[in-house]
């Protein structure tokens, strides 16, 4: 069975005890919180990262834009600007171009 505090790192000790001098009866959580991955960011930074370096010629952008659906990807956004991740990838797997919906939909992701 894991526990709460199973991988934790010094630096992690070191933080929930200064939650707890400062007032915070759920330091714990807050610590694994902090610790989780954070999927939408990453896509976020490869996606950012791969808008100013383009890879690709301007023939074959124009067909990845064209194969978009950029309602769904609108949709997608929504889902996820709701917390709904399950429901987002739902929406984006239906599309004829699943790859391209997604990215579409980082347009539309308010961003924190």
């Amino acid at each position: 069975m894991r526990t709460t505090r199973q991988d934790w790192t010094a630096a992690d000790y070191d933080s929930q005890e200064i939650l707890h001098r400062l007032g915070h009866r759920d330091a714990a959580a807050r610590v694994n919180r902090a610790r989780r991955t954070r999927p939408l960011r990453r896509a976020w930074r490869t996606l950012r990262t791969r808008l100013h370096h383009p890879a690709t010629t301007a023939a074959s952008a124009s067909v990845a834009v064209a194969g978009t659906d950029w309602a769904a990807a609108r949709a997608a956004a929504d889902a996820v600007n709701r917390g709904d991740t399950g429901e987002a990838d739902r929406i984006v797997q239906a599309t004829d171009d699943p790859r391209t919906t997604a990215f579409a939909a980082f347009r539309f992701i308010d961003v924190e």
